[in-house]
């Protein structure tokens, strides 16, 4: 009985795995509508970069991390 039941099973798997796998929308392959030409843009100025300080502060005094 269960040899049966787990043979069942995997039929049954297979099926819905290879029904999913080829299932197709059918006719609604439409492409993408045009964009309007005169749609209006948004214009930012660039943010400015932030000075970067870890540069200068280089130690060697021979430690290794935090200690």
């Amino acid at each position: 009985m269960t040899n049966f039941k787990r043979k069942a099973m995997a039929v049954g798997m297979a099926f819905f795995v290879s029904a999913g796998a080829f299932a197709q929308k059918r006719g609604e392959d439409k492409p993408r509508p045009p964009k309007p030409e005169n749609t209006p843009k948004v214009v930012v100025q660039p943010k400015e970069k932030p000075p970067n300080n870890n540069q200068g502060d280089k130690r060697n005094d021979g430690k290794k991390g935090r200690g």
